[in-house]
């Protein structure tokens, strides 16, 4: 059984400002985690898996940036694969040769799968997977793999969520939304999802809505606010569109606006809904053992580049003690649990802990940054103290300066002795007065876009980020 894997890029909204939401951020799949893409980690999960072709699916606008980001990680592999065949003689490039780079402007995540099936994209391996581009995890693929395989025979796919792992040091945000996920343990171990809910779903209706029939059927069910969409989902696509063409949904009015979330909620309530026993859809539960995050805002952003930091410096600190000398006091303070680019200087009698820095950086003296993400391009003058701040691209510093908790757009220059917390700092910029004036319109004549059934509303974001959704996949 091999699968075709789709990488899905959308444009990180809860990443704002550092995403492409804002004209000077880039790609959601290129924002650095450990001074990497964050698809690079996808694309290994994928390649540990053995996908014989992987399909990254992003905005035409964007679609060249992701090409240059998967040319220099093919770039990198062939090195490590040069030095491997020259010590054994394997050659085992097929990998870079499977990936190809999809292009496509879409309202909706439903659309994408709609437009993969149309195109027969999926037909040379029928059984595929959609990933999101922001996972980490050290599970190994055919963890989920043999899961799929071993899945009940009425299962038409496989939904995998996750619970929070992540040690979150501003508890007051509201990083991971209430969703509600319904779901029932069979006599045979295995789970079945049963409905799927949204925060804004019950905004909406205000009062979680359960059905009698599920109830009836179902009578063991567990209602989980805890439980995490991993936005993966493993599928057979006959199976899957055979049933929108008995149920005369495999047209493009279906998917059109519709997440894949939506898609999957709707083939999980067969299993309820009919008098007679329909196809559904598996569920599973990764271990707590495994870790497994995603990096779909900007919370979480800082936490995965702490969490490398943190294995980091477990690795390097008792090579450390060993190796210790004296220090010079007038030399920069750099910890074992950071992480500095290529190209960067940091000046004399600075202090770096917990903290990331880019390329070709200019860290200026008695600088102290704790627990920081700094981006590329960055200037940082003398006598500046930033805690817990995210710095964009090309971003300015100017002297005598204190930020907590703050984050920074790309290209800002923040003026000399500027004292803020818990800020966003932002360029000057019209975007967003247009379209907030329509939307304005909008509700004051009455008009909505809601979904017909929930009340919310889902883009090409929403299967991660193919929709503003915080937590991803199916999440919202």
């Amino acid at each position: 059984m091999e699968f075709h894997a789709v990488i899905l890029c959308g444009s990180g909204k809860a990443l704002s400002p550092f995403s492409q939401v804002r004209s000077t951020g880039m790609p959601k799949a290129l924002l650095p985690i450990a001074n990497r893409p964050m698809i690079d980690y996808v694309l290994e999960w994928c390649e540990k898996a053995f996908f014989p072709k992987v399909t990254v699916v992003c905005d035409t606008d964007s679609s060249e940036q992701v090409q240059k980001a998967l040319d220099q990680y093919n770039s990198e592999k062939s090195k490590k694969e040069k030095a491997k065949e020259d010590a054994d003689g394997d050659d085992d490039s097929s990998f870079s040769r499977s990936v190809e780079i999809l292009g496509l402007d879409s309202s909706s995540s439903g659309e994408v799968l709609y437009h993969l099936y149309k195109t027969s994209a999926l037909k040379t391996n029928p059984h595929f997977v959609i990933l999101p581009c922001d996972f980490i995890t050290n599970l190994p693929p055919q963890v989920l793999i043999e899961a799929y395989r071993n899945r009940n025979e009425s299962d038409l796919g496989l939904m995998v969520y996750y619970r929070n792992q992540l040690d979150i040091e501003d508890k007051k945000s509201k990083i991971f939304p209430k969703n509600y996920t319904i779901y029932s343990d069979l006599p045979d171990g295995q789970c079945q999802l049963l409905d799927i809910y949204s925060k804004e779903d019950i905004d909406f209706h205000k009062t979680l809505q359960i059905r009698t029939q599920m109830c009836w059927k179902f009578p063991n069910s567990t209602i989980s606010t805890k439980l995490l969409n991993g936005s993966v989902f493993f599928g057979s696509v006959d199976r899957i569109f055979a049933v929108f063409d008995q149920e005369d949904k495999c047209t493009e009015s279906y998917f059109h606006d519709r997440s894949i979330t939506k898609v999957i909620r709707d083939l999980s309530r067969r299993s309820w809904k009919h008098s007679d026993p329909k196809d559904t859809v598996g569920f599973c539960i990764l271990p707590d053992q495994a870790t497994f995050f995603r990096v779909n805002n900007t919370p979480v952003l800082m936490e995965a580049n702490r969490h490398f930091m943190k294995l980091q410096a477990m690795a390097k600190g008792q090579h450390q003690q060993q190796t210790s000398h004296p220090k010079d006091k007038a030399s920069a303070n750099i910890g074992i649990d950071c992480s500095i680019g290529e190209n960067t200087s940091v000046g004399e009698k600075t202090n770096v802990k917990r903290t990331i820095v880019g390329s070709s950086c200019s860290i200026g003296k008695r600088v102290k940054l704790t627990g920081c993400l700094i981006l590329n391009n960055i200037t940082i003058e003398d006598d500046v103290q930033l805690e817990n701040c995210i710095l964009g691209n090309g971003v300015i510093i100017r002297s005598k300066l204190r930020l907590t908790n703050c984050n920074v757009e790309s290209s800002l220059e923040v003026a000399k002795g500027t004292h803020s917390k818990g800020d966003t700092l932002l360029c000057l910029s019209l975007e967003g007065i247009v379209e907030d004036d329509e939307e304005e319109f909008a509700v004051d004549s009455g008009e909505s876009d809601s979904d017909d059934e929930s009340g919310s509303d889902y883009s090409y974001d929403d299967y991660d980020e193919y929709d503003d959704n915080s937590d991803g996949l199916f999440a919202h």
